[in-house]
């Protein structure tokens, strides 16, 4: 099987300098006017750019790596299946309204798998320029510097990345009753409009949970690497386990975090 001759740190590698050549053209970018359009919600963004950036990204890929699957937030990829392709889960610009409104606290994104299993994640913030990187079994590093696993953390000192829109429209009365329970528990909520970001940032220790009602492969792929490396749970929040052919719901934390977020739900 390809799994036992692929080197992981090598493609792993290659995929850094593919976000490298993304995250220099978004820079460029950012001077340039923006065309901008919704999708489902009028608060999900997609810009022309992000749309040159996943073009720019899977040229590349594709040069390099025929053989190989491409999954993309936007448009013209393939589909996600969980077998012996290799495939790469990729997000050009996550968080686009940051990017639009903020021009801060946005990402590329990069998972590669095989079989359903993460091997490689990549995230990147193109602004503070904080490469977030981990292989299977090699670790988790932020800029160069080997992640820690994870510790408990008491969950009243936890501090958790949280949408506000969850407690009030997006949810059903149930779970809205758990969220507000969570949120008065914890010793801060924060939300930073970045899912891949706000995961790594569970797995670099600055968040000891975040929580989605609806995330889709690209939105969790790379982060999901990088937070097995740490030690961290990736679920839905029933506690069941999160796959990259869905899009679900998710929850990804410290254990003991997680275990307490998901009791407060039942």
């Amino acid at each position: 099987m390809e799994t036992q001759q692929m080197n992981w740190s090598a493609l792993k590698d290659e995929a850094v300098s593919f976000v490298k050549t993304a995250a220099t053209r978004i820079v460029d970018v950012e001077r340039e006017s923006l065309h901008i359009d919704t999708k489902e919600d009028a608060d999900d963004l997609v810009t022309d750019k992000d749309i040159e950036i996943q073009r720019l990204m899977t040229d590349q890929i594709r040069k390099f790596y025929p053989t190989h699957r491409i999954v993309g937030e936007e448009g013209d990829h393939d589909d996600v299946h969980n077998d012996d392709t290799i495939t790469w889960i990729i997000d050009p610009i996550d968080g686009t309204t940051n990017f639009v409104h903020q021009s801060m606290n946005y990402c590329v994104s990069v998972g590669i798998y095989q079989r359903g299993i993460g091997y490689v994640g990549i995230v990147y913030d193109v602004k503070s320029e904080e490469w977030f990187t981990a292989v299977r079994g090699l670790g988790a590093y932020m800029n160069g510097k080997r992640l820690p696993k994870r510790a408990s953390v008491p969950f009243e000192q936890a501090i958790l990345g949280f949408n506000a829109r969850w407690l009030v429209g997006k949810a059903d009365e149930s779970l809205k009753q758990g969220f507000q329970t969570i949120v008065r528990d914890v010793r801060a909520v924060r939300s930073y409009g970045s899912a891949a970001l706000e995961s790594a940032y569970v797995a670099a220790g600055r968040l000891d949970g975040y929580m989605s009602l609806r995330l889709s492969p690209w939105d969790f792929a790379a982060a999901k690497v990088l937070l097995e490396e740490t030690g961290c749970e990736c679920v839905k929040v029933d506690g069941s386990p999160i796959s990259i052919e869905d899009q679900s719901t998710y929850l990804a934390a410290v254990p003991n975090v997680s275990q307490e977020f998901l009791s407060r739900l039942q």
